[in-house]
């Protein structure tokens, strides 16, 4: 469900690539006397050193005095700690329109530039941490290629990790970078010795990947590894994975650790007689730099992440990438020599020593502080609009401050917002009505802007479905359900599935239970990702099944709301916190 879900974004992002501009900025002049903002934009929040570099850039700028907001598709993860505010944006809209105001915006993945950029609400960095698409562009598809590429023009602020990956910013799309180092937590990941565990109770190979992300090089490890028992048969396999591996993969390794607290992998590096990293491309290899704080000897292909720091036979032992044999002989190398063991690892010792937070951070927020002394040069006026709703309208100020940001910088002549109406108590509806359309209209096309605004009818007739509600509004269920089946026949396919959700309501309210179930279930037949039918099953389990109510809060949480429909159930996550019961 959310692959489809993120290839549909996808899919949406590419079909207004022609409308790409490149962000016009220009020095303020205003004085800087308030706390800077800065909002980090997320593709995903899963497990992986990338999302763990965001996660720290974002807790050590708050600790510095910034505000910082994360926003993202899924919920806030548990997996690491997250101190700032963080919002989730459901699927249906663009993930950009979630961001609220700030003073810069950093775009995490190069999928999203534009859609940060057609905000219009702070000037936009992109923050590359290199992925395929920097190493082997040549690999993706054709729509891809152009995408990327168009991207990556738009920013006028981009910074990375390494060095490595600024030369190849500037090799393949022609733009120049600032670079911002990883660093690593020198009071989890270092040497040590009163640790827990088995304190080398039996020699093994540490690696750290999962076998479906194949540029990491789990494969090639294991086969390697499988060849150096022959001359070391005592020699164990010890695997992290974020993930539980397949039941192909589970046997690979001797001991799988499952997305383990970073002081167990502080604590797996400290008693491994080798770290080995296969990686075919990485742009700073953090679990390396890792593992040399612990004083952990390494083994890794000689990828521009590591060539960042890395000496071979300084303070690595270096193979060549994809050469399963030569990994092989080099593992055998550092595991017959241990002058030679003992050197890397008191070399990587000093190297880790360089990269600390304390540092970074430092750059990280230098360098925010300077792109927020920019303001974004509009591309039209708000006096090209007729706008039909005014500040006293929103949500509150700062959203009217967003909708009005939107409309200096986008390319559609219509409009829509989500329009909220308390028709049924404690269950607020949004809508998505049109709240400003271009005087001068050029193209016709719409888009639709998440700043919710307060709705009011008078009356319930000029609105979609509104008899019906009207008889909800007045508790006549009987007459609402009949009103609402009669309609569904007779209406277009954008409102069949919100006039479910009235059907399903006014059965539940009639204690007809059984009916509301057969009615859930045939509408998540039709559309699996209805949040809306979800809920109102939700509602129903909460007075036989709290255990199954929760995993189906569970899935509301992770697809969010039904925005994607004309009407639905708005502020879910706020409902779900307050059992209805």
């Amino acid at each position: 469900m959310i692959h489809a879900l993120r290839q549909n974004e996808f899919l949406n992002r590419n079909s207004r690539l022609p409308l790409a501009k490149p962000q016009a900025v220009e020095l303020s002049s205003r004085t800087q006397n308030k706390k800077m903002r800065v909002v980090y934009v997320m593709t995903h929040v899963g497990i992986c050193g990338g999302v763990k570099i965001i996660f720290e850039h974002a807790n050590r700028l708050k600790e510095q005095g910034w505000e910082v907001c994360i926003v993202s598709r899924f919920p806030k993860p548990d997996w690491y700690p997250v101190f700032v505010e963080y919002q989730q944006v459901p699927f249906g809209i663009e993930l950009a329109k979630g961001i609220p105001l700030c003073d810069v915006i950093v775009a995490t993945y190069w999928d999203h530039i534009q859609a940060c950029i057609e905000t219009g609400i702070a000037p936009v960095v992109y923050f590359e941490q290199g992925d395929e698409h920097l190493f082997h562009l040549y690999r993706l598809s054709d729509m891809q290629q152009t995408f990327v590429k168009t991207q990556m023009k738009l920013p006028q602020f981009i910074m990375t990790v390494s060095h490595q990956a600024a030369s190849l910013l500037e090799e393949n799309f022609g733009q120049m970078s600032v670079v911002i180092p990883n660093a690593i937590d020198h009071s989890v990941f270092n040497e040590e010795e009163n640790y827990t565990g088995n304190a080398r109770n039996s020699q093994y190979i540490l690696m750290i990947g999962s076998e479906n992300v194949r540029f990491k090089g789990v494969s090639v490890i294991v086969k390697a590894v499988q060849k150096v028992r022959e001359y070391y048969p005592e020699m164990e396999l010890y695997w992290i994975n974020p993930k539980n591996p397949s039941e192909a993969w589970i046997s690979t390794a001797d001991q799988v650790f499952v997305n383990p607290p970073q002081d167990k992998i502080a604590e797996l590096f400290r008693n491994a007689t080798l770290f080995v990293s296969a990686s075919e491309f990485e742009s700073f290899s953090l679990p390396v730099l890792e593992a040399m704080a612990t004083g952990c000897p390494v083994v890794s292909t000689n990828n521009a992440g590591v060539l960042e720091y890395g000496i071979d036979n300084g303070n690595i032992i270096f193979s060549e990438i994809g050469n399963e044999d030569d990994l092989v002989q080099k593992i055998l190398l550092a595991l017959g020599n241990s002058d030679l063991r003992n050197r890397i690892s008191k070399n990587g010792l000093s190297t880790a020593k360089k990269y600390n937070w304390q540092n970074t951070i430092t750059q990280l927020s230098e360098y925010l502080t300077s792109v927020s002394n920019y303001v974004v040069i509009s591309n039209q006026s708000i006096d090209d609009w007729d706008i039909k709703l005014d500040v006293n309208n929103f949500l509150n100020p700062q959203e009217f401050e967003r909708f009005t940001k939107s409309l200096q910088n986008i390319s559609e002549d219509i409009i829509y917002i989500p329009v909220v109406y308390n028709w049924v108590e404690d269950h607020p509806i949004a809508r998505w009505e049109i709240a400003a359309t271009r005087k001068m209209a050029t193209n016709q096309k719409s888009i639709r802007i998440f700043t919710p605004a307060f709705g009011g009818v008078e009356d319930m007739r000029q609105v979609a479905l509104g008899e019906g509600i009207q008889c909800i509004m007045e508790e006549r269920y009987n007459e609402a359900l009949d009103y609402f089946v009669t309609q569904y026949a007779t209406l277009s396919d954008d409102w069949k599935l919100p006039c479910s959700k009235w059907i399903i309501l006014c059965l539940i309210e009639l204690n007809r239970d059984k009916e509301a179930l057969k009615v859930i279930d045939d509408v998540l037949r039709v559309n699996e990702k209805f949040s809306d039918a979800y809920y109102l099953y939700y509602i129903l389990l909460c007075f036989y099944n709290s255990e199954q109510s929760n995993q189906v809060a569970q899935t509301i949480s992770l697809i969010g709301e039904s925005v994607s429909e004309n009407e639905w159930f708005f502020d879910l996550n706020a409902r779900l916190k307050n059992n209805p019961n």
